[in-house]
């Protein structure tokens, strides 16, 4: 169950449409690429995930929205400790375009929130860690610049607007949200608690129909910055460039015991709830319970490994130890260029050191993962032409990616004149 770190249209996902309960991932095709943005646990989360929350805390579940009080201050820009007006203040200007005060708090209270889930930290750890907070606002400018400049950039470049259609779905959107709440009070508390203004949230509407269209006109179908399907074909035939494969994964916590309640229904559970309660249980242990934990899994990698050079087959192997739940209900493997973005590096290296039906000769050690045997398979052309649409999107996102981050760099941004004064205090 290798975690997709990186989705299609990397540099153009995020949702800034919070309220319609928007995420960053995305459903695609039951082919090997695809599946493995749901296959391998990742580690570091537990927990029932059948209801997650957005960065603005803003539930996805798809059950009414229902809030019941202000938990954001009140919008208010401080410059060298004087309090600005903050109607039609423009914070910077990006490309040409102007981004006013509103606009780029949004975007600045996403960006904390995300620093907070990717390194756990708030704003008051950023107070007291030099450049920090320089670093908030660099990548809040970056967030902008993804989400809105470059989306106006590929537009006018390539003549792409929104359609009466399209403007008709955005407003459906829009309506829909606002009806979900039990009234207005209660979607206007919302918005104010996702740092959000209406028009801002009808903007965002827009904007999500606009990399829609991107999607589909420029970076998928052949279009003007996908890899043609013929030169994709031909690409997979290049082992030195692409590989199929698959393995027998086995996670740090698989050996963990499990409390009576939970043994009680273990062999009822699908493997994906089984790998829930381990990791669970996993979670709980101390330090020494953890270590004792992963030799038993690497104790258990050795005993597969064992097997599979004592001449068993190794589908069979891989369906009595693996605990990946992608290669579970689809054993085609997974296809990968060399520099997919999707997959540990670790496993992409080992995959390209190995000839084609050949199995690794010792166990790869993943300190999020777990253990793993991989086995490289020679691509099956016919796979590839019944997935060829996601196999290409796969191959295509790290480039797609390096081609808007060149993008970014290369937009002009002035900044509004107390820009170099601005403190964690200021904005609020």
């Amino acid at each position: 169950m290798i975690k997709k770190i990186t989705a299609m249209l990397a540099a153009l996902t995020l949702s800034v449409c919070m309220l319609a309960g928007c995420n960053n991932s995305s459903s695609s095709d039951a082919d090997s690429s695809s599946e493995a943005s749901s296959s391998v646990a990742d580690s570091s989360s537990s927990g029932d995930s059948s209801s997650k929350s957005d960065s603005s805390g803003t539930s996805s579940s798809g059950d009414s929205a229902k809030v019941s009080e202000v938990t954001a201050s009140d919008p208010a820009l401080v410059i060298d400790g004087k309090k600005q007006d903050i109607d039609n203040f423009v914070m910077c200007t990006i490309d040409g375009k102007d981004i006013d005060f509103t606009t780029f708090r949004y975007f600045y209270f996403y960006t904390l929130n995300q620093f907070g889930q990717t390194y756990g930290v708030d704003l008051d750890t950023i107070k007291n860690t030099k450049g920090a907070f320089e670093d908030l606002l660099k990548e809040t400018v970056n967030t902008i610049k993804n989400n809105i400049s470059i989306v106006d950039k590929l537009c006018k470049e390539n003549g792409l607007e929104l359609t009466e259609d399209d403007k008709k779905k955005a407003q459906e959107e829009y309506e829909s949200t606002k009806s979900s709440f039990g009234s207005e009070e209660e979607y206007q508390v919302q918005l104010k608690n996702s740092y959000m203004t209406d028009e801002l949230f009808k903007s965002s509407l827009e904007y999500a129909q606009l990399k829609e269209k991107i999607s589909n006109t420029l970076l998928t179908n052949d279009g003007k910055y996908a890899t043609k399907k013929a030169d994709f074909k031909n690409i997979v035939k290049d082992t030195s460039k692409y590989a199929c494969e698959m393995h027998i994964m086995i996670p740090l916590y698989a050996e963990v015991e499990l409390d009576a309640d939970t043994m009680k229904n273990y062999d009822s559970m699908t493997l994906e709830n089984k790998l829930q309660a381990k990791q669970q249980a996993y979670s709980k242990l101390d330090d020494a319970g953890k270590e004792k934990a992963k030799t038993a899994a690497k104790a258990k990698a050795d005993e597969a490994l064992k097997k599979l050079q004592s001449g068993a087959d190794f589908k069979a192997v891989m369906k009595e130890y693996s605990w990946d739940t992608a290669l579970a209900t689809n054993e085609a493997g997974y296809y990968f260029s060399k520099d997919n973005t999707s997959f540990p590096t670790e496993l992409i290296e080992k995959t390209f050191s190995l000839k084609e039906n050949e199995v690794a000769s010792d166990v790869l050690v993943h300190e999020m993962y777990g253990y793993f045997i991989v086995k490289r398979v020679a691509v099956d052309m016919k796979y590839v032409e019944e997935h060829i649409d996601a196999l290409v999107q796969e191959y295509d996102t790290p480039l797609i990616q390096k081609t808007m981050n060149e993008m970014c760099e290369k937009l002009d941004v002035k900044y509004c004149d107390g820009w170099d004064k601005l403190t964690p205090e200021s904005i609020s």
